[in-house]
């Protein structure tokens, strides 16, 4: 470990450290890395990264998406391992029996201000300096990537692809934006995924009303949300849960409104006032 390694690690154990930070900084110095796992919430995939790759080797961070645990931790130690014996990272690099017999490729993940937060961890340890991360890509069980022609499609919901290159799906931008202080995708709190189906009106979406009325249905937890105006079945809209949210973020203040309760307040940026919704209530 160079003087400058000892530095950063050292400069780090200067300060109250929590004990997952200690169990990191024991890690990298031990091991040459840290393996971190974040798990699946949303409706988003889990993922897991390595932390000090870059700072013992030169060599890029790894993450990987969508595997358990044991299986992620088995393929990034087995990459730490092969760095040691001499492997040089690099674009489109593919590796054999990193996942069973197919081979594995590795892409630099995009460099977005989201993947600071997609890789927490890394970026306390390395603070306000750059470092690179590149993803490892698995296949299907046929070895075709997600890219290449006959691609099994039932797996393409496993992984979020994260570099540049790739065609954008709703999986991709929906993890970005879960990352982004600006979307409503960010800690989600609603018990309903984001992409749930919800009730509104066009005149609502088309930014003509204010949302004001809300109910959480009791039979079957539905949401529906509606303005002023009288709610008419040529005018009704199904949309997902979260567009509501970034049409109007103070619906966020409703994320605890229990089922067969409503909620009403006069305009936006006024108190909700909540009541128990009478059982022979119908909103259309």
């Amino acid at each position: 470990m160079s003087e400058a390694q000892k530095t950063r690690i050292g400069a780090h154990r200067e300060h109250v450290l929590k004990p997952d930070e200690r169990k990191l900084l024991d890690d990298v110095e031990k091991y040459g890395c840290h393996i971190i796992h974040v798990r699946e919430e949303g409706g988003l995939p889990g993922w897991s990264y390595t932390v000090g790759l870059y700072e013992i080797f030169r060599q890029p961070e790894i993450i990987i998406v969508g595997l358990k645990d044991d299986t992620a931790q088995f393929v990034l130690n087995e990459i730490a391992d092969r760095l040691k014996t001499g492997l040089q990272i690099q674009e489109v690099l593919r590796q054999r029996e990193l996942l069973g017999k197919v081979e594995c490729e590795l892409r630099r993940v995009e460099e977005r201000p989201e993947l600071r937060a997609v890789v927490e961890y890394a970026t306390w340890f390395y603070g306000s300096d750059l470092f690179p991360v590149f993803q490892c890509i698995y296949p299907d069980l046929e070895n075709r990537f997600p890219w290449e022609d006959s691609f099994d499609e039932s797996w393409r919901n496993r992984q979020a692809l994260l570099f540049s290159t790739t065609s954008i799906t709703t999986l991709e931008r929906d993890f970005w934006a879960s990352h982004d202080p600006e979307s409503s995708l960010y800690d989600w709190k609603f018990s309903g995924l984001p992409h749930t189906g919800v009730y509104t009106t066009k005149r609502i979406m088309g930014g003509d009303e204010p949302i004001l009325y809300v109910y959480h249905d009791q039979d079957d937890g539905a949401w529906q949300f509606h303005g002023p105006s009288e709610s008419k079945a040529e005018s009704a809209a199904l949309v997902c849960f979260h567009h509501i949210v970034d049409k109007d973020p103070s619906i966020m203040e409703l994320i605890d409104l229990p089922p067969g309760w409503s909620a009403v307040r006069e305009n936006v940026g006024c108190a909700w006032s909540r009541e128990l919704t009478p059982v022979d209530s119908e909103q259309e």
